[in-house]
């Protein structure tokens, strides 16, 4: 982190010893003329070139030209946890703490400290130098301020010397105090603009909290699809009616499912080419049915389950499709996956929708067939009863009638055509 700062700011090391001769000189010479003693003194003088030159020189790579801006997000518990944060506290303890030595006044050595901390977040704001202001640094060098000075009361106990806690020291410090903070704060609100960082606002902590758990989720899943050794890339969720469509992706492939109901909707390896194997139908089904049950236990109880092969030889694949009906309807629930010769699962994709309760079916297959002639003029070629969402009527039975290249759909109570625009392509 030290050595990032150092980078981040050219020049830093030439910029302090430059500013820290320009300071100690000065001070040394007069403390001679004075006859006070000198180290103290060049040490105070050398801390507050440190400080000057860490905060007040331009970086690189920082935000510059964006106005006064300063993040006025709680400082808490980065305060405790940033690196950062805890390199400022660091950073102005030394000055209060050999000010204090020198000058044994600690209410004023405080006032001093706190208000050149916030005369350089001020400064920081208006981001000319590609810094930031921030409440967490005000706070920090705050804090570091304070345990400067409060170590330098205590070697001055040490010593045998006592703090100058007299009137002289709370009109000074108190007055300091005053003066300079409502200087500052209404400089402040007069000429900066508060920015609240994104992961602190209302509506993202929201939903931050309501996601809270699916990284881990989805991430399981995603080793269990393409193995422990694959590292998850990233994980990025996007918001659909209410719920999170949370997605992982890796160097395989990825794998999306919804939140905070825990179902898979697909997964997908980008190299869908099946590698040798020597599992039998009966085996593959067995590994597809296993992932099934753990992934989908509600999805394929009581569902019909049908296994196909594609291919030849070693490098065969077996589909699986798992369906429910009721009543003789196909309910909307789908769920199909690969599984290659060697066990591994090479795709899946799910519908996990609940049984929906439908009216009860009036139209027969036969009656269906007839009216999908007569609406479109074109010989059936086979029909399917399922149960479809349609739009502005809900879950309906519908006769889906295959006639050449096209489907046609009836209501299976009505009768009536329904217009494929009509149709939910998912469950609301």
């Amino acid at each position: 982190m030290i050595d990032a700062s150092i980078e981040a700011i050219p020049g830093l090391l030439l910029s302090f010893g430059v500013l820290a001769l320009i300071l100690a000189l000065p001070v040394g010479l007069l403390a001679r003329v004075r006859q006070k003693p000198v180290t103290i003194r060049l040490l105070c003088a050398v801390s507050v070139a440190g400080v000057c030159a860490v905060t007040l020189l331009p970086t690189d790579g920082g935000p510059v030209g964006q106005g006064a801006i300063c993040d006025v997000s709680s400082p808490f518990p980065q305060l405790f946890l940033s690196s950062s944060a805890l390199l400022n506290v660091a950073l102005f303890a030394p000055a209060p703490f050999f000010a204090m030595l020198v000058f044994r006044r600690p209410l004023t050595v405080v006032a001093v400290a706190v208000l050149s901390s916030g005369l350089i977040e001020l400064i920081q704001s208006e981001g000319t130098m590609g810094r930031a202001c921030s409440s967490t640094d005000l706070v920090a060098n705050a804090t570091g301020a304070l345990i400067g000075a409060a170590g330098g009361v205590v070697l001055l106990r040490s010593r045998g010397q006592e703090a100058r806690w007299g009137k002289s020291d709370v009109l000074w410090g108190g007055g300091l105090a005053a003066v300079g903070a409502m200087v500052l704060t209404g400089v402040f609100q007069t000429s900066v603009e508060s920015y609240v960082p994104l992961s602190e606002r209302d509506g993202v902590k929201t939903q931050a909290r309501a996601l809270e758990g699916s990284d881990a989720w989805i991430t399981e899943a995603a080793t269990d699809v393409f193995g422990a050794k694959t590292p998850v890339r990233e994980v990025v969720s996007e918001t659909r009616d209410g719920r999170y469509l949370v997605t992982a992706s890796t160097d395989l492939g990825d794998i999306s499912g919804w939140w905070p109901e825990k179902k898979l909707v697909q997964a997908a390896f980008k190299d869908n080419r099946a590698e040798a194997g020597s599992l039998s139908m009966g085996q593959a089904a067995a590994v597809g049915t296993r992932f099934a049950e753990r992934w989908f236990p509600e999805e394929v109880r009581g569902a019909e389950r049908k296994v196909r092969m594609s291919g030849a030889g070693e490098t065969a694949v077996y589909m699986l499709s798992y369906r429910r009906y009721t009543a003789g309807v196909m309910m909307p629930m789908r769920l199909s996956m690969t599984v290659t010769s060697a066990g591994r699962i090479m795709n899946f994709s799910a519908r996990a929708v609940k049984d929906p309760d439908l009216p009860k079916v009036v139209v027969t297959e036969g009656e269906a067939a007839r009216l999908a002639h007569q609406y479109s003029g074109r010989t059936t070629q086979g029909a399917v009863l399922l149960a479809q969402h349609v739009t502005d009527r809900g879950w309906r039975p519908v006769w889906m009638i295959g006639i050449e290249s096209s489907d046609v759909f009836i209501d299976a109570v009505t009768g009536r055509r329904i217009p494929r625009t009509s149709l939910g392509t998912e469950a609301p």
